[in-house]
């Protein structure tokens, strides 16, 4: 099965550049049983973009991609950091990836975020975007996976991801908290992505390291045919090479992510594959 391909290996941008119509708004959100810190850039287009971000990581781990992304589309572009990290509160102990979907939802609400999204999820935020499709795909008009962890990865490589995983026996601040938290409820989430991935029908896009990283040939070719999978298959679906990058595409590669998403608005809006 063919799978569309695009190499990005440059920086040079495509199409006109749109200021943002704001400056980005910093705010902490109530959302029932703790505040999320969410950092808003609000645009002009009728789209929003919302980044999740990796396992362990706060949306500063996204470098410039927001403010270029917000230049180069004219959306509103939202980073925030889940409960426990970054500047976020840690909230209960018993805190599902599910409710912390709707966390999400709830104070994208209260900030008058634009309904239409696109979700833009790296690493272990790529598991949380692709539920949150399935969940609500009536607000969700594309998704973007940035070299994304996914069930197909973790049933080829059986125990291996565990083993990359820090042992944590006593949490001592939120972040590890939230890291025990996530860890206990990861199993059960990629059973609930597995479940609901193939149903997703919204325009998908998949960027996949260049740059092999795991230190294992094994993983790493898993990993790079997991993201071929989740890539194939339809024609709203493709994969992009972020040539010269590690996993950490955001810092390494800002600029293939926005050309990615800006590609993806342009789907979305109708305007092709």
């Amino acid at each position: 099965m063919l799978i569309p391909v695009l190499v990005l290996a440059t920086c040079a941008a495509t199409g006109s550049i749109r200021t943002p119509a704001a400056a980005p708004a910093d705010t902490l959100i109530d959302v029932g049983d703790h505040r999320l810190h969410l950092e808003v850039i609000e645009g002009s287009a009728s789209f929003a973009f919302v980044l999740e971000a990796g396992g362990g990581a706060d949306m500063t781990s996204w470098a410039t991609v927001p403010e270029a992304l917000a230049a180069r589309t004219g959306a509103t572009v939202v980073a925030y950091d889940r409960a426990g990290m970054g500047e976020s509160e840690l909230g209960p102990s018993d805190l599902t990836p599910r409710a912390e979907i709707e966390n999400l939802r709830v104070a994208l609400a209260r900030l008058g975020v634009p309904s239409r999204r696109i979700l833009v999820g790296t690493s272990y935020g790529a598991l949380l975007a692709l539920w949150h499709a399935a969940l609500h795909p009536e607000e969700i008009a594309g998704v973007l996976l940035v070299d994304p962890m996914n069930p197909g990865f973790v049933e080829a490589t059986g125990d291996f991801v565990w083993s990359t995983v820090p042992t944590i026996d006593h949490a001592e601040t939120d972040r590890e908290r939230a890291l025990v938290r996530l860890m206990s409820s990861f199993e059960d989430l990629i059973g609930e992505v597995d479940r609901v991935e193939p149903e997703i029908e919204r325009p998908i896009a998949v960027i996949t390291a260049g740059k092999p990283w795991w230190g294992n040939e094994e993983a790493d070719a898993a990993w790079r045919r997991s993201h071929e999978e989740l890539a194939g298959g339809r024609s709203t679906r493709w994969l992009v090479v972020a040539e010269g990058s590690d996993h950490r595409v955001p810092a390494r590669r800002p600029d293939v992510i926005v050309e990615t998403a800006a590609r993806l608005l342009d789907v979305v809006e109708g305007g092709g594959t």
